[in-house]
C-alpha cells in the first residue's frame, strides 16, 4: 500500500509555525516568517517529515529532514507539485540548492523527476534593509 502523503497548510504565528520552524532548525534549515510566503508541513501516515515554503506560485522551495525522509517521498513531493502546477496551468518553478555537488538535487535526478533547470537565481530584500531606508 501506497504511504499516505498530506500537505497541511501552516498559519505565521501559531503554536504549529513555531514547532515547525524548530523542526526544520533539527536539519540545518531555517523557516523565516513573511507573510508572502504560506508554509505547508508534508506528513507521510500522519509523520512529519519536511515542509516546503510557496513563496509565490508557482515557486516552491522543498526541504526534506534527512532521518525521516524516504526517497519515495520526496519522488511524490515532486510528483505531486507538477501535478498541481499542470493543473493550474503554471510552469511549477522548484527552488533547489545551488552548491555544486547537490546530491540530492543533481540536473539528472531533477531531469528524471520531470523538471529543467531554469538557470536563474532569486534574490530577496534584506529585512534590515528595508527598515533603514
Amino acid at each position: 500500500m501506497k504511504p499516505r502523503v498530506e500537505y497541511r497548510p501552516v498559519a505565521h504565528g501559531t503554536h504549529e509555525f513555531l514547532e515547525l520552524q524548530a523542526y526544520a532548525r533539527t536539519f540545518d534549515h531555517e523557516i523565516v516568517p513573511n507573510p508572502r510566503i504560506n508554509v505547508f508541513a508534508h506528513y507521510r501516515n500522519g509523520v512529519l517529515f519536511g515542509y516546503s515554503e510557496h513563496a509565490f506560485l508557482p515557486t516552491v522551495y522543498p526541504a526534506y529532514h534527512p532521518e525521516f525522509t524516504k526517497p519515495q517521498d520526496v519522488v511524490q513531493v515532486m510528483q505531486d507539485w507538477r501535478v498541481l502546477s499542470q493543473i493550474n496551468g503554471s510552469p511549477g518553478y522548484m527552488g533547489v540548492p545551488l552548491v555544486e555537488g547537490r546530491p540530492n538535487f543533481s540536473d539528472e535526478i531533477m531531469s528524471k523527476l520531470g523538471f529543467t533547470r531554469a538557470y536563474r537565481e532569486l534574490f530577496l530584500i534584506t529585512p534590515s534593509k528595508i527598515t533603514e531606508d
